[in-house]
């Protein structure tokens, strides 16, 4: 989290999974994830996190105060290294 609670802003990280994954490795790490996302979710980290099996992808929500600590939180996470990720920002509640 941002050391100023204001300056948190939310971000949509949509990872999508690499070609060259290693399956077996990657189903392997699955509890260590589910544990990484409960921690990071308990410290206000993360959001919300939905899974797209057909899309091979991932989609999560991320409180940061920007991209680069988005990057910190998600070099964290034990499936970090087998998804390509794109971020993008959130527009806050209020100026929707």
């Amino acid at each position: 989290m941002p050391s100023d609670p204001a300056a948190a802003q939310t971000f949509m990280v949509v990872g999508t999974l690499r070609d060259d994954t290693d399956l077996a490795e990657f189903a392997a790490l699955r509890e260590d994830e589910h544990k990484q996302l409960e921690r990071l979710r308990a410290q206000g980290r993360i959001g919300a996190h939905h899974v797209s099996p057909a899309r091979r992808a991932t989609f999560v929500e991320i409180v940061a105060a920007d991209q680069e600590q988005v990057a910190e939180t998600l070099a964290t996470l034990p499936f970090a290294r087998f998804f390509d990720a794109d971020v993008y920002p959130l527009a806050p509640p209020d100026a929707r």
